[in-house]
């Protein structure tokens, strides 16, 4: 078989490499494309264990109080308690902090702050810190609170509950008295494994 020949034998061979290459290449994007438009194969659940607050809710509507903002700064766990913090509301604050403390090594990436819109005594507010000296306690502007929600997520409870919100003031979860605390720790630890802004 001469040279000449030889060369024809192998031109169908490298045909069919680079139609194989192309293949490769081209395929998974072909496939992408008709599992969005055809919504095929596409997951349906999602991971998050506490309710997914809906986009809009801001934490700098609710209060001026939350320094620093944007990236490196901390996530919050953030206890509302638009009225008196009662014992409801010391369980979520009692709850944030386990939270935290229970994020170990990454604790320092988070903060547990008490949003009061009624002001309380001196005496009060020195047991509190007694109790959990790392909490910060800030101002809710309680009307700002309620209309945030009214327009964003009317369909979350307005009242004493266990927020979570990203470096960048966004309200990203929510929890209320009776919601495990565990489900919330676990979204915190799977977000902080995620997070390029706190």
């Amino acid at each position: 078989m001469s040279s000449h020949e030889s060369g024809l034998a192998d031109k169908p061979k490298g045909q069919l490499k680079l139609l194989l290459i192309i293949a490769i290449v081209i395929g998974p994007m072909v496939a992408a494309w008709v599992m969005v438009k055809m919504e095929v194969g596409i997951p349906t659940t999602h991971t998050n264990r506490s309710t997914l607050v809906p986009d809009g809710v801001d934490v700098q509507d609710w209060t001026g109080a939350l320094e620093p903002l944007g990236y490196g700064a901390p996530w919050r766990l953030l206890v509302t308690a638009p009225e008196q913090c009662d014992d409801a509301c010391m369980d979520l604050v009692h709850r944030a902090r386990q939270i935290h403390v229970a994020l170990n090594r990454d604790a320092t990436r988070a903060q547990h702050v008490l949003l009061l819109g009624h002001t309380e005594e001196d005496a009060w507010l020195e047991e509190l810190k007694a109790e959990f000296p790392l909490v910060r306690v800030a101002t809710l502007d309680n009307s700002a609170y309620q209309q945030s929600l009214q327009q964003y997520a009317p369909e979350l409870p307005a009242g004493v509950q266990l927020w979570l919100v990203d470096p960048l003031g966004a309200v990203v979860l929510q929890q209320g008295p009776d919601d495990p605390g565990k489900q919330l720790l676990e979204d915190l630890k799977h977000l902080l494994k995620l997070s390029k802004v706190g």
